[in-house]
């Protein structure tokens, strides 16, 4: 079925039957539209926008390499819609203060291992596909569930999704064998590998987006302890910047125990000493 799998497609019908549903009731239309003028705001529309251009230039850098194909845009295009944004935008929400890239990475291999099923390479014929998609989407309802049951009914759903994974499994491994000698292997590596490069290469992007954003929030409390003068304003800003620089610890310390000690009528000596106090701490502090 070219590019896509069929896996893809049963999935992609049964998205656009989702919508088109939706779509015809008017409250999802009232719920819907306040979300999607929020999602366009200058604010989200600008890191979005970044991070596309971060993968295009991945891409741009991949096309110099022996075994670059077209095809894995797809997996690309999956990738950074479906975890590579979410890993920079939660970056901006999260404490990243203890085990920052150790969180990040287990959270996108957590990702992957949930989407494997979904952009497999052996999948079954289109038919089979749209009558699986169904079948695992009530069992996922019923896992979630489960808790909520007895013992006793909780095992039983724990056995059918057990015995359905088998089923699949061995399925799996059955259209694998039986295509064994159309298996493109570096395909298939690339495919495994993709996910785990691409992390490493969003990493330094979230991390920039985290600390733009834990500046964000220090400025904004720094506002309501300054007087209005934006000339002095962009000074203790600069001061801030030079102190903390891109530690995202150093920024994370100012908020919480230096920015505190301002207040409206601080003059400019004050505000140095402050600064100097910060930069002496920093000399023990481990970045």
């Amino acid at each position: 079925m070219g590019i896509f799998t069929t896996r893809e497609i049963a999935l992609f019908i049964y998205v656009v039957i989702l919508i088109i549903y939706l779509l015809l009731h008017k409250k999802f239309k009232s719920i819907v539209m306040p979300v999607i003028k929020a999602a366009l705001h200058i604010k989200l529309v600008i890191p979005f926008l970044i991070v596309l251009a971060f993968a295009a230039l991945f891409v741009y850098v991949c096309t110099y390499l022996p075994f670059w194909d077209w095809i894995y845009i797809k997996d690309i295009v999956l990738w950074v819609f479906f975890a590579g944004v979410p890993i920079c935008f939660n970056a901006t929400s999260r404490n990243l203060e203890n085990n920052y890239f150790k969180n990040i990475l287990i959270d996108n291999l957590k990702f992957t291992a949930l989407t494997e099923f979904i952009t497999g390479t052996f999948t079954f014929h289109i038919i089979a596909e749209l009558i699986l998609q169904p079948v695992l989407f009530i069992f996922v309802i019923l896992q979630a569930t489960a808790k909520q049951k007895t013992d006793s009914v909780k095992k039983i759903i724990d056995g059918l999704i057990g015995i359905t994974g088998i089923i699949i499994i061995f399925l799996t491994i059955k259209s694998a064998i039986d295509s064994f000698d159309d298996i493109q292997y570096i395909d298939i590596l690339v495919g495994l590998l993709l996910p785990i490069v691409l992390s490493v290469f969003y990493l330094p992007m979230a991390y920039f987006f985290a600390v733009y954003a834990k500046y964000d929030v220090l400025f904004f409390r720094m506002s309501f302890r300054e007087n209005k003068n934006k000339k002095q304003k962009i000074i203790h800003r600069c001061k801030v910047i030079c102190a903390c620089k891109l530690s995202y610890k150093k920024i994370c310390k100012f908020l919480n125990e230096y920015s505190q000690k301002m207040y409206v009528n601080m003059n400019e000596n004050d505000f140095d000493v402050m600064i100097n106090d910060f930069r002496k701490s920093q000399k023990t502090f481990i970045d």
